[in-house]
């Protein structure tokens, strides 16, 4: 009669059979019944702890990169502003960043009215031919938003008799945003009738067809017809549509027309040697309000301050959305008073965005249509309304615009791939133009600004 197993026997006679019920079919098949396989499992390598039985090496997830952050600071741009000053006469300049397709610092020197009241990066400025690229963005947004064809004659909105006799095509909004629409430059007017009278006249009209970039001609009076083309297209005043459109999405206080704004937020227009037009002359204008009233205020008009000037730069820059950063307020209290005051905060990477214009339109406006070299000119690249180089102040590519008139020197650039933008407003200063075609004042202290916006946080 065979003995009782032990419990210990017993234990190992059940681990063996579950090994065994648990061996792969390759270890069993073959050979003289030996338990162990001939080859080693696929992939193990036949090292040991690699068996089939080793635990799974899980490798730790890598840190994620940090996302970029605006560097600039206040102090940077203060810094900016005296550095360029001590080499420039300007009876002010005020300044506004872009960084990361966002509004980031801003700041000022000197007067808005001498010997009365500061400059301030809020001061409303006549900005003169940056408001320009304000009538393109509308031109672009209303084309998104069913308003107007950019490549209709402008005879669909006119009436037949606005055309050139001269040539086979016709002018387009398309071909006033590149300066080739063969209308002369005549000077600046307004009255829907009267510019009516302009467009049907044989003299006011080039023999050349629209267009062709051989033939650009920079023209303000074009900005006269394209911003009245605007408001025909859209049965609406243009500044009441800029309004809309984008400047309250975006905050901005601003306007085509003086007379909106308050006398004590618009800055004096001071030439070299004096006065170009005054605050109280320019606040005290009148607002129109029938189509083509406005006409003459389109190719200069435009009264912004850098900061508010600066956001539809980064709606640009961030191909067509205003990114602003989310806040949050806290109650805190003053140790010595007891007084308690709401602080707020932004909530860093959370961001409102609101998409103003789609980013095949802010293409559209960036798309070079031709190259302008012309004596008195630095080449550049004709977009739609923009302007394009490639390698300055220190960037691979930049666009921009530049404005000058009643004493105001003034410039807006932004890079693409950066994100990054600056827009400079001066009253004042000389005219001292730079070989890139900008103004040197400007063009300096931007140089310094971009220069310190790609260096990396501590």
């Amino acid at each position: 009669m065979r003995a009782p197993l032990s419990r210990l026997s017993a234990l190992f006679l059940i681990l063996t059979l579950l090994l065994t019920a648990c061996a792969p079919a390759s270890s069993l098949a073959k050979g003289s019944g030996s338990s162990l396989p001939e080859e080693p499992p696929a992939g193990t390598g036949g090292e040991p702890g690699q068996g089939l039985d080793a635990l799974p090496v899980i490798s730790p997830e890598p840190e994620p990169e940090p996302e970029p952050v605006p560097v600039l600071t206040q102090e940077d741009v203060d810094e900016a502003l005296a550095q360029v000053m001590e080499h420039y006469k300007a009876a002010g300049v005020t300044v506004a960043t872009v960084e990361l397709g966002q509004l980031s610092q801003s700041g000022a020197w000197g007067w808005a009215v001498k010997n009365q009241r500061e400059m301030t990066p809020d001061t409303k400025i006549r900005i003169a031919s940056i408001s320009k690229v304000v009538i393109g963005m509308c031109a672009i947004a209303m084309a998104e938003d069913g308003l107007i064809d950019l490549d209709a004659p402008i005879s669909d909105y006119w009436g037949k008799g606005a055309a050139n006799p001269y040539s086979k095509g016709q002018p387009t909004a398309r071909t006033f945003m590149t300066h080739t629409s063969s209308i002369r430059n005549l000077d600046t007017t307004r009255g829907l009738s009267k510019l009516k009278g302009i467009l049907q006249s044989r003299s006011s009209w080039r023999s050349m067809e629209p267009g062709n970039g051989g033939y650009w001609s920079y023209s303000n009076f074009g900005m006269c017809i394209l911003g009245t083309t605007l408001e025909l297209a859209s049965d609406q005043l243009l500044d009441d549509y800029l309004q809309k459109r984008f400047l309250e999405p975006i905050g901005a206080r601003a306007s085509f027309c003086g007379g909106k704004l308050d006398v004590n937020e618009v800055a004096t227009l001071y030439t070299a040697g004096g006065v170009g037009r005054s605050a109280a002359e320019h606040a005290g204008q009148r607002v129109p309000s029938r189509i083509g009233d406005a006409a003459s205020y389109f190719p200069g008009g435009y009264t912004t301050s850098a900061v508010d000037m600066a956001k539809l730069v980064a709606v640009l820059a961030n191909d067509g959305v205003y990114k602003e950063p989310v806040e949050f307020c806290t109650v805190v209290e003053n140790a010595e008073t007891g007084e308690q005051l709401a602080v707020s905060e932004s909530l860093p990477g959370k961001f409102k965005e609101t998409r103003l214009l789609t980013e095949a339109s802010v293409a559209e406006m960036e798309t070079p249509q031709f190259t302008v070299d012309l004596e008195g000119y630095a080449p550049f690249e004709q977009c739609l309304i923009l302007r394009r180089q490639e390698d300055v102040m220190g960037q691979e590519v930049l666009y921009y615009h530049t404005g000058s008139a009643y004493g105001v020197f003034s410039l807006m650039t932004y890079n693409p791939v950066t994100q990054n933008g600056v827009v400079v407003i001066t009253t004042g200063a000389s005219r001292n133009m730079n070989e890139h075609g900008m103004y040197a004042l400007c063009y300096d202290l931007m140089e310094i600004l971009y220069e310190k916006m790609e260096e990396q946080p501590v």
